[in-house]
């Protein structure tokens, strides 16, 4: 009969033990896991982004983009006004909750004229904006 000693035993009690805590580890692991991975889908993001122009197409940094709910997505309640400004690229961009809604889109930059702007936000989806704004007339 073999004998083992002291050491090769407690070396082979804590293979066990690690086994076997990682058996339970990767069990318990599934219950925390996201609704997605679990089959129940989570809606992704909408979003709304795109570029400010001036004539002749070149971008626009600083130009302030208002994005207005038309239609309230959920029980009636309007969500309040958010702006951005364009970056040294003339881009913006809205990240949104995933619902089918229409926003209206302000671009506004000293010197130039307004323009307005209607979508609609998609889950799932990025949806692209574009203003060209022409210089204000004095």
């Amino acid at each position: 009969m073999k004998t083992m000693s002291k050491t090769a035993m407690t070396k082979t009690q804590t293979r066990k033990t690690g086994s076997l805590f990682l058996a339970l580890l990767a069990i318990a692991g599934g219950l925390w896991l996201p609704a997605s991975s679990r089959g129940q889908e989570k809606k992704a993001a909408s979003v709304i982004a795109g570029t400010v122009f001036r004539e002749p197409g070149f971008a626009l940094p600083g130009a302030v983009v208002t994005l207005e709910e038309l239609e309230p997505a959920a029980k009636g309640k309007r969500s309040k006004p958010q702006k951005v400004s364009s970056d040294a690229h003339g881009e913006f961009a809205f990240r949104l909750p995933p619902s089918e809604t229409k926003f209206k889109l302000t671009a506004v930059a000293k010197g130039f004229t307004t323009q307005t702007k209607e979508t609609a936000a998609v889950p799932g989806v990025r949806v692209d904006v574009f203003f060209e704004l022409k210089p204000e007339s004095r």
